[in-house]
């Protein structure tokens, strides 16, 4: 008995295929899934974590390592920045948010790193907690200098802040994933 593939054949073996591929998100549809599911700004998510080379054939414990990756370099930036600007304060209160603010991000970058050893333990629910614990250092800076004048805050600091939280968001959306939560 032969095998014929007719027109009807085909357009079966077609609607399987498709619907399969939409039921199942192949590993470059994971960087969107995330970044859609957990940020506010997913099209700088995306472009973030695919700038990776890592990405195109990341899994989700992989993706999160990126994200943590670029989130701790950009940590590390705005502890650089944060410090320039608290060099050049003039006010004693704004120098002394910015010295708060340092605080804030080395705890992030702490709490970044403890990310990373929870995800080489699979300890996903302690991941989650240590990625949303990521978010309070920069979201507790833009409010002490929201607080004392909108202009004390520059914008490459607000965007790099940002930046760090889109981040750190993702990272709590693959820990949660990877617990089977979403």
């Amino acid at each position: 008995m032969a095998f014929s593939l007719s027109s009807g054949n085909i357009d079966m073996f077609l609607f399987a295929s498709l619907s399969l591929s939409f039921l199942y998100p192949t590993k470059s549809d994971l960087v969107a899934d995330i970044c859609f599911r957990s940020t506010i700004d997913p099209q700088y998510c995306i472009q973030a974590l695919r700038s990776d080379p890592r990405s195109p054939t990341a899994d989700l414990p992989t993706l999160a390592k990126i994200s943590i990756d670029l989130a701790q370099t950009t940590t590390k930036s705005i502890a650089i920045l944060v410090q320039s600007l608290m060099q050049r304060a003039n006010e004693t209160k704004l120098k002394e948010i910015y010295d708060s603010c340092l605080e804030n991000y080395n705890d992030t970058f702490d709490n970044l790193n403890d990310c990373i050893n929870y995800l080489n333990k699979k300890d996903y629910e302690s991941l989650n907690i240590y990625a949303s614990a990521a978010l309070d250092g920069p979201d507790t800076c833009d409010d002490n200098l929201n607080d004392q004048s909108p202009a004390a805050e520059p914008d490459e600091l607000k965007q790099a802040s940002k930046h760090v939280q889109e981040l750190a968001s993702a990272v709590c959306a693959i820990a949660s994933k990877l617990q089977g939560k979403i």
